[in-house]
């Protein structure tokens, strides 16, 4: 039994109002052996990854943080569907998926395995493939830990992982245990939360410029329980031609779609960043998300995309910020049954006159392609950061060996006309070429 960090609790807590399950897309080619078949070995992988033996257990009126138990995982966690699809049905099928979250305090994840599946990016005409879907909680990992996880249980190890996967202890006894640890801990991280809130202020108070925001735009909107998903798969090599990592090539191509698509509508425009931290976090999500100025009143594109770079390397940086640590150090002190209060309390339907970027983007590297299915080599892979009530349009940038997939998550009521905001993503991934 592990106590949950802050930021786990927060993203877990958070998942009750904006339902924010991680979907880790892997696209295989058809694999020696039947889809049925590839389920059967992905289970009993499955008990071989620490972090897929694991469930939610909520203590009593907060009185603490959740906790992480052991837990086996159940037949029903990995899901078979053998109708023949095409990418694009498929793609209707994962949107449909979004909007049936976990509930972690019963499963943590779902693998949803589908095939045969045709017209898949990359794959020759009348070749069909395999597509896995891992759908895990957010409160489990942050989009680096989540592809660590999903790598494992594609490669795990032939040998039984050692130790028991069961709870061990009766739900009633550790209730009892939780909610005594809580009461004694709440005095002393009352006391510490006041203490650094002090020390956060104090270091607000030296003249740190406040961050800036960006003008809601008709993307900033509540977005309904529909979903429209939306792919393109690039060669890594070709991306980075111009001599930019792989985020910035795709933040500039954004900046060239995004003004376009929006007719002029807005002027300054940014996007939010997820950034990852450095260094060792006891906490599973170890990250943070930051504004980025597309610079689109910058002509000169290469000029622009070294403006976006040296953004991104200075938002890195400036995590280091006293302000921004002592903050950290307030909300990781904070009482479970506070931060719990404030997750609760949180008004969703407040319209703040600025955002921190009119779109999300998060990019995460999940490594090389050294692994299969079953003898189906692994095509690429690509994700769906989710929506909220303020942003309605969100990319993903994930790479695999030497392709990355850049995904467009929307919904209908926001972007009924997604399909040509993607071919204006499209152009500018082409003339970024040029």
């Amino acid at each position: 039994m592990q106590r949950m960090a802050a930021a786990d609790a927060a993203s877990y807590w958070m998942s009750e109002r904006i339902p924010n399950d991680q979907f880790l897309v892997y696209c295989f080619a058809a694999p020696s052996i039947s889809v049925g078949e590839c389920a059967q070995r992905l289970r009993a992988w499955a008990q071989r990854v620490d972090d897929l033996c694991l469930r939610v257990h909520d203590v009593p009126a907060a009185a603490d943080r959740p906790y992480w138990v052991r837990a086996a995982p159940t037949r029903d966690q990995v899901r078979v569907d053998t109708a023949t699809r095409t990418w694009s049905s498929l793609s209707e099928e994962v949107a449909r998926l979004i909007g049936d979250p976990l509930v972690p305090s019963e499963a943590a994840w779902r693998l949803h395995l589908f095939g045969p599946v045709a017209e898949v990016p990359t794959s020759a005409p009348g070749e069909v493939g395999v597509v896995a879907v891992l759908q895990i909680s957010h409160a489990l990992g942050d989009g680096r830990r989540a592809a660590r996880i999903a790598r494992q249980l594609f490669t795990a190890p032939p040998a039984p992982r050692s130790g028991r996967t069961g709870s061990g202890m009766p739900d009633i006894v550790r209730d009892a245990v939780t909610v005594v640890a809580g009461a004694a801990r709440f005095p002393i991280e009352f006391v510490h939360t006041l203490r650094r809130g002090i020390d956060a202020a104090r270091a607000a108070g030296q003249g740190n410029q406040p961050e800036r925001g960006y003008p809601l735009t008709r993307l900033n909107t509540d977005p309904g329980p529909r979903r429209t998903l939306r792919v393109l798969v690039l060669d890594r090599h070709v991306l980075t031609a111009s001599g930019h990592p792989v985020a910035v090539a795709v933040l500039a191509a954004i900046s060239r779609a995004l003004p376009e698509y929006l007719e002029g509508q807005a002027g300054r425009l940014g996007v939010e960043l997820t950034v990852g931290r450095s260094g060792e976090s006891g906490a599973r999500n170890n990250f943070r998300n930051v504004g980025i100025d597309l610079h689109v009143d910058v002509d000169d594109l290469d000029e622009r995309a070294r403006l976006i770079r040296a953004e991104i390397d200075a938002a890195r940086a400036a995590d280091a910020d006293p302000v921004r640590v002592a903050r950290r150090r307030a909300t990781e002190a904070t009482p479970a049954i506070l931060a719990r209060w404030g997750v609760r309390t949180f008004d969703l339907a407040a319209r703040p006159e600025t955002v921190t970027g009119v779109t999300v983007v998060s990019s995460v590297d999940r490594g090389a392609a050294d692994f299969d299915l079953d003898g189906g080599k692994v095509l690429f892979t690509t994700g769906f950061p989710a929506l909220s009530p303020l942003q309605g349009l969100t990319h993903g940038v994930h790479g695999i060996g030497d392709r990355v997939a850049v995904s467009v998550t929307t919904s209908p009521d926001v972007m009924p006309d997604v399909d040509r905001y993607v071919e204006l993503l499209g152009r500018a991934f082409a003339q970024g070429r040029e």
